[in-house]
């Protein structure tokens, strides 16, 4: 069937089936009280070979009329098959089928029987209506299927009750559906099932096939038992498979903890007796990777006192304990006999392949650096640039704070606070590229023939020399920075670019003080020399180039310090000073093109426009 089905006013078939209900004795209970469990029988003449469920009822379906009942359990026919539309084309052996119907709560309860005599066409006979007395409590939920002793001497259960499997369960005799609890996230058993519960437990239990599946879970109808309210007198007892087949569906957790994209905490057991946690770490490739225990904001070497980094490479699993920024290998290394992969306890694994990784290591929550139950601590990370040789240098690292003995808490990316040298770098960097040498730049540009003869060259002068020196002092800085704290050079696109903007900027002073000067009198005929030439192509092409890349730096500068993970001053710093220079490079260059004598470039310039003697470019 399938298709929902509407009464008609047409003509009723010519053979009308009619609805007989009655209660043990015999009685028949249509129009009469009935109480809370008592079996109804349902005589109805014809074979019933579905179940339907739609609107809050449920029913049987024959070859050519329905059974349906609300407020009440029907007990399932055998023998009933589904077609692929979801109802039944397998009839039943007996001519006869009667139905036993439970009603469950307090009420109305209603039979109902629709026969149909034209497809998509119903003739809805007399219901059948009885109130439903009684006060016993209706039990009507679904859940983990457990072994109470399993569950009594587990306690992972209590977090993890997924991990039981058939087969395990298959050697219980007494069993109970969990219940999360709201304040402390934990199952506990909300009800013990009785004699009738049990039997059909074993024989769902019996009917799979995968005896090492887990994850078993069903749904229960019935009521609370008169002798205790933890014990369930169950009326049926079926597998729950998806939230969509049965409400209160456990969708087992499957989102990993990730440390930051690719790299995840598959799994970190804390074991109390022994002292021990045992960490899986999946990698999303193939790459050289690891983590350790650090320091809030302590890095690679915890701050100096030194961190405890497990790393998986081609190499092997190996422990160091870092106290330098140098390649760990160089350090205290720790070979770590490995697991066999198939082993039944995996401990210590390393296992890189094309396009995944993985590691489980087990360490002491004593050592060089103390793990503590309960509390998040900082775990640093890094990954090598597609290579699984640990000679090659990462190319993505950070830290976070997690508490690995309970990877439930999450993980807050740690931030760092930079060393006074970074901060150093990139203040005078800022300085330089952002404000001090574009100005320099743009005033030469637009008040060249503005002002007082040569008034715009002591800008440039001024403001380059300042700003030279404080981009030298900043690369200066940038190299001590990598060599004492990062252990890299030119690791990332910010240091590659940056040098060569360095390099070119380094020379304009240098090229200045070389260039070739105009005769006295001036250049002959106004034709200057192919060496003046040569010079203000080389002069001005780097210069402007090296402005505009600088602007770019620094925000290359600004993204890297947010992806190392540096506190979000030494990104609002730069930000706010690459700001206030180009806005001042880009206002002054528009106004200086609209409006050559511009009452700023009049006021830095010390007058009115130049007129008369000889051309300020030749004042350069």
């Amino acid at each position: 069937m399938g298709e929902s089905v509407s009464a008609s006013s047409a003509a009723p078939p010519a053979q009308q089936h009619v609805i007989s209900a009655s209660d043990n004795s015999g009685t028949e209970v249509c129009g009469r009280t009935v109480q809370q469990g008592e079996s109804i029988t349902v005589d109805v003449d014809d074979n019933l070979v579905a179940t339907v469920s739609a609107n809050g009822w449920d029913g049987f379906v024959g070859p050519n009329f329905i059974v349906e009942t609300e407020n009440a359990y029907m007990q399932p026919l055998a023998g009933a098959q589904e077609d692929e539309r979801g109802c039944s084309n397998t009839r039943l052996s007996n001519p006869t089928a009667d139905l036993t119907v439970v009603p469950l709560n307090t009420g109305t309860m209603t039979i109902r029987l629709l026969s149909a005599y034209e497809y998509g066409q119903v003739y809805a006979s007399p219901e059948c209506t009885m109130e439903v007395a009684g006060s016993r409590t209706v039990v009507q939920m679904s859940g983990f299927l457990v072994d109470i002793t399993s569950f009594e001497t587990d306690a992972t259960l209590a977090t993890m009750p997924y991990e039981l499997t058939v087969g395990q369960l298959l050697n219980a005799t007494a069993f109970g559906i969990l219940e999360k609890t709201e304040d402390e996230g934990e199952f506990v058993i909300k009800y013990q099932l009785d004699a009738e519960g049990n039997s059909q437990a074993i024989e769902l239990l019996e009917s799979m096939d995968d005896t090492s599946a887990n994850n078993v879970q069903v749904s229960i109808t019935g009521f609370e038992a008169s002798s205790s309210a933890e014990v369930v007198e169950v009326l049926a007892l079926t597998s729950c498979a998806s939230s969509s087949t049965c409400d209160g569906f456990f969708s087992i957790p499957t989102d990993q903890v990730c440390i930051t994209d690719g790299l995840c905490v598959e799994s970190s057991v804390l074991d109390m007796d022994a002292g021990t946690l045992t960490t899986t770490i999946v990698s999303n490739d193939g790459s050289w990777f690891g983590i350790g225990f650090s320091t809030p904001g302590g890095g690679m070497t915890g701050g100096g006192a030194g961190s405890d980094i497990f790393v998986c490479s081609s190499e092997g699993l190996r422990r160091f304990v870092v106290t330098a920024k140098t390649n760990p290998s160089s350090q205290s290394t720790e070979i770590i006999t490995e697991d066999a992969a198939n082993a039944e306890e995996i401990k210590n694994l390393c296992v890189l392949e094309a396009g995944s990784g993985r590691m489980t290591f087990t360490r002491t929550l004593a050592g060089a650096r103390e793990i503590i139950p309960n509390e998040a601590q900082a775990i640093i990370w890094a990954r090598g640039p597609g290579e699984q040789s640990l000679s090659t240098r990462h190319d993505r690292r950070g830290e976070v704070s997690l508490d690995l003995t309970n990877v439930s808490g999450g993980v807050a990316t740690t931030k760092q606070t930079p060393e006074w040298i970074l901060w150093l770098h990139i203040v005078f960097m800022s300085l330089s590229w952002g404000i001090l040498l574009p100005m320099g730049a743009v005033i030469a540009n637009r008040t060249r023939n503005v002002g007082k003869p040569g008034a715009w060259f002591v800008w440039h002068k001024s403001l380059g020399r300042i700003g030279w020196t404080l981009q030298t002092i900043g690369a200066l800085c940038a190299i001590y920075y990598a060599e004492v704290y990062a252990g890299a050079h030119f690791e990332f696109t910010h240091a590659k670019y940056g040098i060569f903007i360095v390099v070119a900027g380094f020379l304009q002073p240098i090229s200045a003080v070389l260039r070739p000067h105009p005769p006295k009198g001036g250049w002959p005929d106004g034709n200057k020399s192919p060496a003046r030439w040569a010079f203000e192509a080389w002069h001005k092409g780097f210069g402007w180039t090296t402005v505009i890349s600088g602007f770019i730096n620094v925000i290359l500068g600004v993204k890297l310090v947010g992806d190392l993970g540096f506190e979000s001053t030494a990104s609002t710093v730069p930000i706010i000073l690459v700001i206030v220079g180009f806005a001042f490079f880009a206002g002054f260059m528009v106004m200086g093109l609209v409006a050559p004598e511009n009452p700023l470039a009049l006021a830095l310039t010390g007058g009115s426009s130049y007129a008369g003697g000889k051309k300020n470019d030749d004042d350069e």
